[in-house]
């Protein structure tokens, strides 16, 4: 079974997958590294603002956990 297999596998029997993400303040360039959910295509971290007070940040994929 190969990568892509065992993840199509893994989205139907799980309703979400774990991800670990990089984000990134667009204001102050602080950055954050949080673990959150894909769920029906977007990222779920509960992350709302940045230590600065802003709301505008850069969400990167770093990698996906069963």
């Amino acid at each position: 079974m190969g990568h892509t297999d065992l993840t199509n596998l893994l989205e139907k029997e799980v309703s979400f997958l774990r991800i670990k993400v990089r984000i990134h303040c667009k204001r102050c360039g602080e950055r954050f590294v949080l673990r959150g959910r894909m769920e029906q295509g977007q990222i779920q971290t509960g992350f709302k603002r940045c230590i600065c007070d802003n709301c505008e940040f850069i969400v990167e994929v770093m990698e996906n956990h069963a």
